[in-house]
């Protein structure tokens, strides 16, 4: 197709990388496994391709995924975190945050009780 680009890039992260943490919202912990999140990105020009796209990016997104896991990567079901600057805007915070999803809520709603910050765009706390 004319004026469409695809990218995949895989940013390596160092097995060392969450050794010092102390914890966060975005749920990991010290291994000896590197983290390696993939970004997939589609670029078109056409807005009536926007649906064709978005759903090749999910699709693609779903066949790496199954790849990695039928070849004995421990990435199924819960321990599929996306890295919420990757993530399509209709991603689960559960897929985000993991099991950190209610305690950040709890949060949002004693500092942003007049949920300003959810009048911005983005992934909500509700």
């Amino acid at each position: 197709m004319t004026g469409t680009i695809i990218t995949i890039g895989i940013e390596p992260f160092l097995s060392t990388y969450f050794d010092k943490s102390q914890g966060g919202a975005y749920p990991h912990v010290p291994s000896s496994t590197p983290l390696l999140p993939i970004v997939i990105q589609f670029g078109w020009l056409l807005s009536e391709k926007d649906e064709y796209f978005i759903n090749k990016t999910k699709s693609l997104a779903q066949s790496i995924l199954a790849k990695a896991v039928a070849e004995g990567q421990d990435v199924a079901n819960s321990k599929q975190i996306i890295y919420p600057n990757y993530a399509l805007e209709n991603t689960p915070l559960s897929m985000m945050y993991g099991n950190n999803v209610a305690q950040l809520i709890s949060i949002r709603q004693s500092w942003d009780p007049e949920n300003v910050m959810n009048r911005t765009g983005g992934f909500k706390f509700y």
